[in-house]
C-alpha cells in the first residue's frame, strides 16, 4: 500500500479543511453588492478538499488492485529522479518562504516578479523566453485581476518600493 501517498492525502484533507473553516469567517465581511473577500478562498478550498479526498480514494483503490506484490528495489535512475523531485520541492519551498518574508518590505509587484522567476528556475525551467516573459505576464495578470478588477489591496513595500508600487495601483 502506498502509505506515504495516503498519509500525504490525509494531511492535505485536514489542512484544507482547517483553512476552509477559517475561510467561512471571511464570508460575512463584504460591502453591499459584493460577493465578499471570502467567496473565492472558500470556493478554492472546497475544490482542494474535494481533490485531496479524490486523490486518497484513488490511491487506496489503486493499492488494493495492486495487491501484495513484493516491491522491487529502485533502479539508480529512479533514485536519481526521486532526489531531483525532492530538490525541486525543497527549492520551491525556500522560494515561497522568501517571497512571504520579503513581500512586506519590497511590496507585491517586485516580490511577485522575483518569485515567479526564482520559482520557474527552481522547477528546472531553462528556456530564456519563458524565464523572460513569465514574471511580467504573471505579475501583470495578478495585479490586473486582483488590484484593479476585484480591488484587493496588496502590500506596497517601504520607501522607494512604496513609491514604485503606487505606479501600479492608481
Amino acid at each position: 500500500m502506498k502509505k506515504a501517498e495516503i498519509t500525504t492525502g490525509a494531511v492535505c484533507v485536514v489542512f484544507f479543511s482547517f483553512m476552509l473553516i477559517q475561510g467561512f469567517d471571511l464570508l460575512g465581511v463584504k460591502r453591499s453588492g459584493d460577493v465578499g473577500s471570502g467567496f473565492w478562498p472558500v470556493i478554492s478550498l472546497l475544490a482542494c478538499v474535494g481533490l485531496s479526498v479524490a486523490w486518497m480514494i484513488m490511491t487506496v483503490v489503486e493499492s488494493r488492485k495492486a495487491g501484495k506484490k513484493p516491491a522491487a528495489p529502485p533502479t539508480p535512475e529512479e533514485v536519481a529522479a526521486i532526489w531531483d523531485r525532492r530538490r525541486k520541492v525543497g527549492l520551491s519551498m525556500i522560494c515561497l518562504f522568501l517571497y512571504i518574508v520579503v513581500i512586506p518590505w519590497i511590496g507585491f509587484v517586485p516580490s511577485t516578479f522575483l518569485f515567479v522567476f526564482a520559482f520557474a528556475v527552481s522547477l528546472g525551467e531553462r528556456r530564456k523566453l519563458v524565464l523572460a516573459v513569465s514574471p511580467f505576464l504573471v505579475t501583470a495578470i495578478v495585479v490586473a485581476v486582483f488590484a484593479k478588477f476585484i480591488t484587493i489591496p496588496f502590500p506596497k513595500g517601504v520607501g522607494v518600493f512604496a513609491a514604485f508600487s503606487r505606479l501600479f495601483y492608481q
